[in-house]
């Protein structure tokens, strides 16, 4: 193409496409027929060394099926699709708050988009072109008389065309055929390499161009090169105003032996992931069998044999390194004589990286980090002459510019790269989230209800972390974004920083703050935190009467925890307390109407005379502040939780360490673990005071308290069996993940997050909750999460999310788009903070 600048540099004549017509997934060029085909991207992160293993081999087996072949890999990047994204989560979030104060919806979706267009986040594409067939006389004759291909040529291409689509479809690949417009993409993104990703396709949508139509790839894009130029300067046309890019080519020099799947690092042709800007991929090779490669490897060891006897003949020692070779060249032929068909092939080719920027100095830059990167992993990137033929290798159809850098390679090393490899977490549907910082930077998107709605499994998510691991950023930001969609939500938060989020003026309208310690006493009556079934949910009468039985139980089961939980660890421990209280509570027969003033009338009735002993010390109980919440009066009139979100408070509630035995609580520690399980019941009346389908969200922080008590437990495994019917979301906060798997909810998980964790015997429970192997060092990757302990820098937590289809990968939480509520949920002290509350503690004498 004819350049548009000034000497020095001298511009490249327009280079005409090798390419002749597209039909489909068939790409024809003179003399050859493409078939190109897309592959899915498959997960490497927090996999076990055998899972690892078994994609790669399956990857190379697939590539040794190819024999015979000359395949080209191209690997791109796609920006994610934020504008279908936003769309699709609109239709989603039908009964979306429709704000007259602060940030509106709109609004809302148009500040995520602009976010992750800056955040440069984008999905990995895979393509693969394997050549078919090469084309004859008779065949390019006929193209050439009718415009296209004939159909007899298209018939003689069919069994191959099947026989290679087999191939590419085997597990470890699992490509599909390209449609013409994935096609059409590759194409204007080759073409244009470096400059933005093509947004606007042809509208007409047929599967075929003809050579007279192909000229639309390439009439936008201008090459200018300099005769020994490290970059090629790319120009588009397509815009309003030219964009330049200067794009430098790189290609895999020598590279030592490549273990398989290597625990310690991401497959080598995956690493440039890694990488904070883009890299992509073109790699042409032929694929030869054990058969084909062995006659090459053959004169190679008839030439050290030779050598060998040289030395021989002159009473001379060999070099080490001889005998070395004349070793490697021996199992090599022995694999390719009597080994499997995987570990037979060879491959004997190219391999390509480029990358690119506004500037020649900023793009050579980048070619020192990729090369840079490359040492730790034993690969030697170069960076040769001839940019604009390495360049345009990048085009599919068009052959090799040099025979430089040829690599010859077992077939699963080229396998051990997995191209293919990348983070893949998040159900692509939710509200943004944060993005993957493992080997790759994706976004990660959240939907709530995506596992009971579609997958219709259960709605329970656990989040589990230490101190500062930031569970309630994270919990903060999933509520934020289900309540903004209109999804009624209920947080219990007993130390209270969620409650700023009913102060966020595009919430506060519909927000409602219930601090329990100061609510009316009777609040949290055992009895009446359990909802009454409501018959219009159920079918039948029986349904409805088993219902009704159930939550009876439940009532009785929970104010028998309550009262043992108020009584001192001594009074307890008696037999007698458990068999007097269970027939006081028995008697109540587990009605809604019931309260502890009946369960102490019956005590007092029992002939046992420890009856009345129990029942003394709950009137003495009943008259402390915070116990007053279990003992209604006559006149109690229930708080209602029925606004859109409501967030269940506990002021000045002290809760008792997990390391102190129970006999050396407080009075105040000894109400706080009633309290808190009686408040956990009383959030569960949002999910059954409202329709079954109806979506719904309740979160519970501090569930470690729940697992050591029986109704905790029940709570827990209801939760589990109904969310799914009643469509509701359930986060569950706690500290070890032990709390939640010792509640038996395993079965129950459709998703969970897990924070920075640095004991490791917590470490091993929370992978098992997370399903992924342990004692192979994941357990340190968990205590290096958010290993930064300062502010919430941008709410950059770190998670392993583990999503509803199984995926696992780190993530790491982004609120930097949304700078409101950033500011509610940093619970981390500045230092005015800190200097305000030393002058709090020394004026009460806490401190010097």
């Amino acid at each position: 193409m004819l350049g548009r600048h000034r000497p020095p540099v001298e511009p490249v004549d327009r280079a005409r496409m090798a390419l002749r017509e597209i039909n489909g997934n068939l790409a024809f060029t003179d003399h050859e027929v493409w078939a190109w085909f897309q592959l899915p991207t498959q997960p490497w992160a927090f996999r076990s060394d055998a899972q690892r293993e078994q994609l790669v081999l399956g990857y190379g087996e697939a590539l040794a099926w190819l024999a015979g072949h000359r395949v080209h890999l191209r690997v791109t990047t796609r920006p994610y699709p934020a504008a279908d994204w936003a769309r699709r989560l609109d239709r989603l979030s039908p009964a979306a708050l429709k704000a007259t104060v602060g940030t509106g919806w709109s609004d809302h979706l148009v500040r995520a988009q602009q976010h992750l267009r800056n955040q440069t986040m984008a999905e990995k594409e895979v393509f693969l072109g394997v050549r078919i067939a090469s084309r004859p006389l008779t065949g390019r004759i006929a193209s050439a008389v009718l415009h296209r291909p004939g159909s007899r040529e298209y018939a003689r291409l069919k069994a191959t065309l099947d026989r290679v689509s087999e191939a590419i479809a085997l597990p470890g690949m699992e490509g599909r055929p390209v449609a013409a417009k994935e096609m059409e993409w590759l194409l204007r993104r080759s073409v244009g390499l470096g400059l933005p990703s093509p947004q606007f396709l042809s509208p007409v949508g047929t599967e075929r161009w003809d050579g007279d139509d192909l000229h639309a790839f390439s009439d936008e894009v201008d090459y200018v090169a300099a005769p020994l130029g490290r970059t090629t300067r790319v120009v588009g046309h397509r815009s309003a105003e030219a964009i330049e890019r200067h794009v430098a080519v790189m290609s895999v020099g020598r590279l030592e032996e490549i273990e398989v799947a290597d625990p310690g690092h991401e497959p080598w042709i995956s690493h440039t992931d890694r990488l904070p800007f883009p890299v992509e991929w073109s790699a042409q090779f032929d694929v030869l069998s054990g058969v084909e490669a062995r006659q090459s490897i053959q004169r190679k060891l008839l030439v050290v044999r030779d050598m060998q006897r040289h030395y021989a003949e002159h009473d001379l020692d060999e070099p080490l390194a001889l005998d070395r070779q004349a070793t490697h060249a021996r199992q090599a032929e022995d694999q390719m004589t009597r080994g499997a068909d995987v570990a037979a092939a060879r491959i004997h080719g190219w391999f390509r990286l480029a990358v690119w920027a506004p500037t020649e100095n900023e793009c050579l830059e980048r070619v020192r980090k990729v090369t840079s990167s490359y040492r730790g992993r034993r690969v030697t990137i170069e960076h040769p002459r001839g940019q604009y033929g390495l360049l345009r290798e990048f085009i599919p159809g068009e052959p090799v510019s040099t025979a430089a850098y040829k690599r010859r390679l077992p077939a699963l090393y080229v396998a051990a790269g997995l191209p293919t490899a990348a983070s893949q977490v998040g159900d692509r549907r939710g509200p943004y989230v944060g993005y993957t910082a493992g080997s790759s930077r994706r976004a990660v998107m959240f939907d709530t209800h995506y596992a009971t709605e579609v997958r219709e499994t259960s709605g329970l998510v656990p989040v589990v972390g230490g101190l500062g691991a930031g569970k309630s950023v994270l919990l903060g930001q999933v509520v934020y974004e289900a309540v903004r969609r209109g999804i009624p939500s209920v947080v219990m938060d007993p130390s209270g920083p969620l409650a700023r989020l009913t102060g966020l003026p595009e919430l506060a309208p519909v927000s409602r703050h219930v601090d329990l310690t100061n609510a009316t006493p009777g609040t949290l009556n055992p009895f009446e935190v359990v909802p009454q079934p409501y018959p219009a949910i159920y079918g039948t009468a029986d349904a409805l009467e088993e219902a009704k039985i159930l939550a009876a139980q439940d009532r009785k089961l929970l104010a028998m925890d309550v009262i043992k939980m108020m009584l001192p660890p001594s009074l307890d421990a008696m037999p007698l307390t458990a068999l007097v209280i269970s027939d006081a509570v028995r008697q109540t027969r587990g009605v809604r109407t019931s309260s502890l003033w009946d369960v102490v009338r019956h005590l007092e009735a029992l002939e046992e005379p420890h009856g009345k002993v129990v029942a003394n010390y709950l009137k003495d109980m009943a008259e402390l502040p915070l116990a007053r919440l279990f003992f209604p009066p006559s006149t109690h009139i229930g708080v209602q939780l029925d606004a859109p979100f409501t967030v269940l408070t506990m002021s000045g509630l002290v809760l008792p360490p997990r390391n102190v035995p129970r006999e050396h609580w407080s009075t105040s520690e000894q109400l706080a673990v009633p309290l808190l399980h009686l408040a956990a019941w009383y959030a569960t009346r949002a999910v059954y005071g409202r329709p079954m389908p109806d979506r719904k969200l309740v979160a519970l922080d501090e569930t470690h308290f729940l697992g050591e008590w029986s109704a905790g437990r029940a709570l827990f495994t209801r939760l589990g069996r109904d969310s799914r019917k009643w469509n509701t979301c359930v986060l569950a906060a706690s500290q070890n993940p032990s709390d939640v798997l010792g509640m038996d909810v395993a079965n129950f998980m459709s998703a969970a997050f897990v924070g920075r964790i640095e004991d490791e015997e917590a470490a091993h429970d929370a992978l098992r909750m997370l399903r992924v192997p342990t004692g192979v060092g994941y357990e340190r990757a968990l205590a290096t999460l958010s290993s930064h302990r300062g502010a919430v820098n941008g709410g950059s937590r770190e998670f392993v999310m583990r999503d509803v289809d199984g995926h696992v990968d780190k993530i790491r939480v982004d609120l930097a788009a949304n700078q409101g509520l950033l500011e509610a949920l940093n619970t981390t002290a500045g230092p005015a903070d800190a200097e305000e509350e030393l002058r709090q503690l020394a004026d009460a004498g806490d401190v010097a």
